[in-house]
């Protein structure tokens, strides 16, 4: 009796005749059966892809402005877990977050069907890759989440506009736009440097708004805020380092008690 499997005889061609066990030991060649229904999928994967694109326009955003030192940039989605995987391996340590590791994971992955020898398809009878596999999507998932979280809370820290981000003074915003005491050498300075950032006329741009801080605050508890600022988005002293300029400007803001 052949064994040979009848319904695979194709004929005037040879064959390689398989016994028995070799036909039903639940092997397969891995070319060109194997490698054919992955390039099935892939090809599945890539049309549905590209049919969900064509539906699903994704719009610019806003134009980039270069002199926005409040915006923070992050990769895009499927990269937060490795954005967020860099921070917890700060100065000389970048080398083996952003080398070292990547290498031993692929590694890892390259080596997998060498470690684990087993044949069963059922994930409980293969613990080793299983394992692997729910603890790196766990992993993935979650440092996606708390890159994202935080990303939400630096935007939030770092907002500018018409907020008093970043102030220690809560500042209540008046009605009034008019300017106080134009005169002063204070305002001048103010305009030629401070002004770029939180308005001409006070209003808020990339810094927060000040109508109405000299309602909430004197000179002097102006002053050493603006001698130390709010690195990176607030240099110390605005960029001016003359006391007695900064002094002039803090004079100036505690004169607008706009109402």
């Amino acid at each position: 009796m052949s064994s040979e499997d009848p319904r695979e005889k194709i004929k005037g061609t040879p064959r390689h005749f398989r016994t028995h066990r070799e036909l039903h030991d639940g092997r397969e060649p891995f070319f060109p059966n194997f490698l054919l229904k992955e390039w099935i999928v892939g090809a599945m994967f890539i049309v549905g892809f590209l049919i969900w694109v064509l539906l699903n326009h994704v719009g610019l955003s806003a134009q980039a402005n270069p002199n926005d030192s409040s915006y923070i940039p992050v990769p895009d989605w499927y990269f937060l877990f490795l954005y967020q995987a860099l921070k917890y391996y700060p100065g000389s340590g970048i080398v083996f977050g952003a080398f070292l590791v990547p290498v031993i994971i692929t590694l890892l992955l390259i080596f997998l069907p060498w470690i684990d020898w087993s044949k069963s398809r059922r994930p409980f009878k293969r613990p080793l890759a299983t394992g692997s596999m729910v603890i790196a999507i766990v992993m993935m998932s979650w440092l996606t989440a708390e890159a994202w979280a935080q990303h939400q809370e630096e935007m939030s820290a770092s907002s500018g506009g018409s907020s008093s981000s970043g102030l220690p003074f809560q500042v209540q915003h008046p009605t009034s736009t008019a300017l106080m005491s134009t005169s002063m050498p204070g305002y001048k300075l103010f305009e030629n440097t401070c002004g770029a950032c939180h308005g001409s006329n006070l209003e808020g741009a990339f810094g927060p708004e000040l109508r109405g801080i000299g309602n909430v605050a004197s000179s002097s508890q102006l002053l050493p805020v603006i001698q130390k600022g709010f690195p990176p988005n607030m240099p110390p002293g605005g960029g001016l380092t003359n006391t007695s300029q900064l002094q002039q400007i803090a004079d100036w803001l505690a004169a607008q008690k706009q109402k």
